[in-house]
C-alpha cells in the first residue's frame, strides 16, 4: 500500500488547495515515447450520449496525453462535469480543512500514533524537509495528504499539469458549461468520516515506500497514458485502496454510487452530448462507475 496513489487519483480538491505548490524537484520515469491514448468510454441513447473520461489529478509537466479521441469528446460536448469546483473560494477551502482536516488546539497527532508509528513518521518527514511541529494539527487523514503531496512533487508531478488543470480551462474556452459531481465538503468528507484508526493506517502505511514512489508513479502514469485498465486496476486498487476496505468504500465505492444515479438522471433528463471527467480509479474495477450504470440498462463502450 503506498498512500500517495491514493490521493494522486481519488481527490480533486486535495491537490488543488494545498497552499503551497513547489514546482517539481525531479523528472518523472514516464514513457515519453508511448502515444498517449487514456481510456475513455461512452454510453448512449437515442438522443443523449456521454463520454466518461478517466484522469490523473497530478502529472508530470513535459507529459503529452491529448489525443483525437479526447479531443473529439470535448469538442462534441456541450457540458463538462468535473469531480468538484477546485477553483472555488480559497477562503472557503481554507474553512473546510480547518474544520474537516484539523484538531482543537490542544491535540495533536503525535499523541494519536504508536512510537513505532510516530518513528516511522519522523524518518519519512526527514526525508521530505518537512517539520513534524508542521503536522502537528493534523488529523491524520489530511497529515497523509499533505505528505502525498510532498512525495508526488518530490518525484516530479505538478497539480498545474493535471488533466482537471488542463481540460477546464479549455473547456471553458470553447464555450462549454462546467458542472460538478460533488461539493468540496462531501469529497473531504470521505477522508474526514473514516474511523481515526482507518486514518492513521492511511498515514502511516505508505511511509517506507517513500524513496520507491518515482518508480511507482511513473508505472502509474504509463499505465494510464497507454490506456492499460489492467494495470490500472492492479495497481490503484488491488495492490493500493483495496488494502484498506474502509479507505476504497469511502474513496470510491460510495462516491460512485452517489455519481450514478446523477449520470443517469442526465441520460434520461437531457439531450446532447457530455464529457464526465473523474479520477481514473472511478471508472475501473467492479464497483466502478462504468459497473454501477449497467444494471440501469447503460452499455458503455471503450472508444480509446
Amino acid at each position: 500500500m503506498t498512500f500517495w496513489k491514493a490521493a494522486f487519483v481519488a481527490l480533486a480538491t486535495l491537490t488543488a488547495c494545498s497552499e503551497d505548490k513547489p514546482a517539481p524537484q525531479a523528472m518523472p520515469a514516464v514513457n515519453a515515447d508511448a502515444p498517449p491514448k487514456p481510456a475513455i468510454w461512452k454510453i448512449a441513447d437515442a438522443d443523449t450520449t456521454v463520454y466518461l473520461f478517466g484522469t490523473v489529478h497530478v502529472l508530470p509537466p513535459t507529459l503529452t496525453w491529448h489525443s483525437p479521441a479526447v479531443d473529439k469528446a470535448l469538442e462534441e460536448a456541450k457540458a463538462v462535469y468535473f469531480e468538484t469546483n477546485t477553483e472555488g473560494d480559497p477562503m472557503v477551502f481554507r474553512a473546510i480543512v480547518e474544520r474537516l482536516g484539523k484538531y482543537e488546539p490542544s491535540q495533536r497527532l503525535s499523541d494519536r500514533l504508536s512510537l513505532e508509528d510516530l518513528e516511522r513518521l519522523k524518518a519519512a518527514l526527514a526525508k521530505l524537509d518537512l517539520p513534524l511541529i508542521a503536522l502537528e494539527s493534523m488529523r491524520p487523514w489530511y497529515a497523509g495528504i499533505v505528505i502525498s503531496e510532498a512525495v508526488v512533487r518530490r518525484a516530479g508531478y505538478d497539480v498545474t499539469s493535471g488533466v482537471e488543470s488542463v481540460l477546464r480551462p479549455a473547456a471553458e474556452a470553447g464555450g462549454k458549461e462546467i458542472r460538478f459531481l460533488e461539493t468540496v465538503e462531501e469529497q473531504m468528507a470521505s477522508f474526514a468520516t473514516l474511523p481515526e484508526q482507518v486514518q492513521v493506517r492511511f498515514l502511516t502505511s505508505g511511509l517506507a515506500q517513500i524513496d520507491t514512489a518515482e518508480e511507482e508513479l511513473g508505472d502509474l502514469v504509463n499505465a494510464w497514458k497507454t490506456g492499460d485498465v489492467d494495470a490500472l486496476t492492479k495497481l490503484l486498487i488491488d495492490d493500493d485502496l483495496a488494502v484498506i476496505p474502509e479507505l476504497y468504500d469511502a474513496l470510491l465505492k460510495h462516491r460512485n454510487a452517489n455519481w450514478t444515479p446523477e449520470i443517469d438522471n442526465l441520460m434520461k433528463s437531457e439531450t446532447g452530448t457530455f464529457l464526465i471527467a473523474v479520477g481514473a480509479a472511478h471508472l475501473i474495477g467492479k464497483d466502478s462507475v462504468i459497473a454501477m450504470l449497467e444494471p440501469l440498462g447503460y452499455r458503455a463502450e471503450r472508444v480509446q
